[in-house]
């Protein structure tokens, strides 16, 4: 072969390998986009706030794969993220990453959809603010667990979810990305006593649940009622099991420029101390029974959306802390400057100064908890999307 016909073998062979990689990179990039985003805090009345004038941290750079192709009926979601302001701390050896989602789904006929691996829970609605998180909602909102789901959504105005949950996250990892803020279904022993922990829930978990969400839509108003029951297991002894249930009556309304959300939350965990025998700890006890009430509002103007998160909780007295009813309320804007949004939100916590308070878990011990105490958070936090 000479030089000629080599070279035009050669560039033959690279413009047959040329056209389906040029296809699968355009077919990649209509499925993948990347976003990052970084948060800055001010604590009113804290001393380190005020002598730092707040900090800007907690950065995030997230990896976002959707991928629906037209000839099959088969599809994949995935959401890495990668960084300190993924919304919650690590298992493992200072681990800063992990998959909030990670599914393949399928479309099995023109009502039903089934999808598997990491996906959404099926179970009321998410608050409207950004990083104060679901507060008092706390393991009833924005949560991702591993498992099988299914949706129907009909023609009429029904439509309805069913999931069953196998685990939390991977494995016995509890780490699951979502809004942890109370740490619902487990506690970090370390981080509670005033450590900084590794991020596992190393007390409880929940595993094997059973989630249903049915809507009705009238106007412009959604009706729900979600519930779910299933297992909460020791994470040190496998064998001890406690069950958990929850119902959740709810609202979801779009008025034009305005939206409003209601719920009421019912939820059960069992005698606290079933799974705490011979632990000293107190945060060890699971959240018991209560009940939940929740409201947001929202208003759009332009480019600019402003809203309001209230939610209380209502514990029974049947735990040996965090026991008084409970209120939070999110103050909060975010402006869409094209790219992405820049969130502009005031959280109020324990508004009306309870003295045994539900409480993050930095002050789940007594000696370390802000008794009595309202306070009040600035979040400023810019994203952006590409």
């Amino acid at each position: 072969m000479n030089k000629t016909t080599k070279s035009l073998a050669i560039s033959g062979a690279a413009l047959t390998l040329a056209a389906p990689m040029s296809s699968a990179l355009a077919a990649l990039g209509d499925s993948v986009s990347l976003g990052a985003w970084a948060n800055y805090t001010y604590l009113n009345d804290n001393d380190a706030s005020e002598d730092t004038l707040g900090e800007i941290d907690y950065p995030s750079f997230n990896i976002y794969v959707n991928h629906r192709p037209e000839d099959t009926p088969w599809f994949f979601d995935a959401e890495l993220r990668i960084g300190s302001g993924s919304f919650q701390s690590f298992s493992g050896d200072d681990r800063e990453w992990g998959f909030k989602e990670l599914a393949v789904g399928r479309e099995l006929s023109e009502q039903w959809t089934m999808t598997l691996g990491k996906t959404k829970v099926p179970f009321g609605w998410k608050t409207f603010n950004f990083w104060p998180g679901a507060r008092m909602l706390s393991g009833y909102e924005d949560q991702m667990n591993v498992g099988i789901r299914f949706d129907s959504d009909a023609a009429g105005p029904w439509d309805a979810s069913y999931m069953l949950i196998k685990s939390q996250n991977w494995g016995d990892d509890t780490t699951s990305l979502d809004d942890g803020t109370f740490q619902n279904w487990g506690f970090n022993q370390s981080t509670s006593l005033g450590g900084r922990g590794d991020g596992r829930n190393n007390t409880y978990r929940k595993i094997n649940t059973a989630v249903g969400d049915w809507g009705y839509s009238a106007g412009n108003t959604r009706y729900g009622l979600s519930a779910q029951v299933g297992q909460l297991v020791d994470q040190q002894e496998t064998s001890e099991t406690e069950t958990h249930y929850a119902a959740a009556l709810y609202t979801e309304g779009d008025y034009g420029s305005f939206d409003l959300n209601t719920e009421v939350v019912y939820y059960d965990q069992g005698d606290p101390s079933d799974l705490a025998d011979g632990v000293s700890n107190a945060s060890y006890q699971t959240r018991g029974q209560g009940q939940i009430a929740a409201v947001s509002g929202g208003y759009q103007a332009g480019d600019w959306y402003s809203y309001v998160d209230w939610n209380m909780r209502f514990p029974d007295s049947d735990r040996s802390f965090s026991t008084d009813d409970t209120m939070d309320t999110v103050l909060g804007t975010r402006y869409n400057y094209g790219p992405g949004w820049i969130y502009t939100e005031v959280l109020i916590s324990n508004v009306t100064d309870e003295s045994d308070p539900v409480v993050d878990p930095a002050y789940v011990d007594p000696s370390a908890q802000p008794t009595g105490e309202t306070t009040e958070t600035l979040y400023v936090t810019m994203d952006y999307y590409f």
